[in-house]
């Protein structure tokens, strides 16, 4: 692949159009989307209320329109925003990303982003077409790759625990780097929030330890569904977690390296000595998911691992699959209400695990 205008390791074609480059008019309802505004201000603040990670999506993908209509229709980059969108540009727009080899999964996501940012440049016009687009492409889908086989949470779980049991060595730094690999696995498994949250898991608030049990909280903040999600951890990690904490964690704190930056309360800690990124936590438990099991298992793959699990193991408490995932229910809206069912969920999932892994 060559670097391309837009960024290093890709083809120009797949590249998402930077916002600094986006033509001035499509930029300015784009900014005027993002700012807060008052209930006078009717073109200020359409998106203000999405969270940051769903507005830099739209952004994202509707860069990726632009990209294509810079490399093979320039002159339609003239044009109004919305004019630019049309049906026959649109379907064209489609087949080019088929031509190149995105998935439907994929497509159906630049739909859905184009027809949002289509919905700002002109909110009265029927932009019924895409969603059409969309709906046909989804009745073809298929997955990009096949999966062998779904993991189960207690695989999962399992891999965590053996590498825990196999760093306790010599207790080297690279002892306490698999230790917490380690850790992160069974944790995750057990408890599989999203790679945002669970990377940024922080000692003292968003994991705490109260009335002798481990809790995970987060706030309607930090969650992508603006609802509260808290559980408590189960007995069988807690000893793990307490030996990371107490060991293997100032292990790592202490190390200084070319990336070091404050460590704070993070509970996720890299060789560096600095907290871990989202595509530092994503690359060691890839690398381990891969090397025994012999294709990676991203942590989102761990959401669909606990989904199958409780299919399967107590498939009677499958409905408790989203809230246990924290996925938005249209029923549940009450803050009290979705808790319960959360710690309802979570309790039969942990339950399940330690039945095939015969902790009880």
């Amino acid at each position: 692949m060559s670097g391309g205008r837009y960024g290093p390791n890709k083809t120009p074609e797949r590249r998402c159009m930077p916002l600094a480059l986006w033509p001035e008019a499509d930029r300015t309802v784009w900014q005027n989307a993002l700012t807060p505004g008052t209930i006078l201000d009717d073109h200020l603040g359409a998106l203000a209320h999405l969270s940051v990670a769903s507005n830099y999506k739209v952004e994202r993908g509707y860069g990726r329109f632009l990209t294509y209509c810079r490399i093979y229709e320039p002159d339609c980059l003239e044009e109004a925003p919305a004019e630019r969108i049309s049906p026959q540009r649109v379907r064209s727009y489609v087949n080019h990303l088929t031509d190149i080899g995105n998935g439907t999964q994929t497509i159906m996501a630049r739909l859905q982003d184009l027809g949002s940012m289509a919905s700002l440049f002109a909110p009265e016009r029927d932009w019924s077409f895409i969603n059409r687009l969309a709906g046909r492409i989804r009745a073809r889908h298929k997955p990009a790759r096949e999966k062998s086989r779904i993991l189960m949470t207690d695989e999962l779980a399992q891999l965590g625990y053996d590498l825990m049991h196999a760093a306790q060595g010599d207790d080297s730094i690279s002892d306490a780097v698999q230790y917490r690999d380690g850790l992160m696995i069974a944790l995750l498994a057990y408890v599989p929030i999203r790679r945002k949250n669970f990377t940024a898991l922080q000692i003292g608030s968003s994991i705490v330890r109260r009335q002798g049990q481990w809790f995970i909280q987060l706030t309607p903040e930090q969650t992508k569904t603006h609802a509260w999600f808290e559980t408590i951890l189960p007995p069988a990690p807690e000893p793990y977690l307490q030996r990371y904490l107490e060991f293997y964690r100032p292990m790592l704190v202490a190390c200084t390296g070319r990336w070091q930056k404050p460590t704070g309360d993070a509970l996720w800690i890299s060789n560096h000595g600095s907290p871990m990124t989202q595509d530092g936590l994503y690359s060691r438990i890839c690398r381990h998911t891969g090397e025994r099991f012999g294709e990676h298992c991203s942590p989102h793959m761990f959401r669909d691992a606990a989904a199958s699990t409780l299919a399967t193991e107590a498939p009677e408490y499958v409905r408790l699959a989203a809230p246990l995932l924290g996925h938005r229910s249209f029923q549940t809206t009450e803050k009290y209400y979705r808790q319960a069912k959360a710690q309802e969920g979570h309790d039969r999932f942990t339950q399940a695990i330690t039945a095939l892994r015969g902790e009880g």
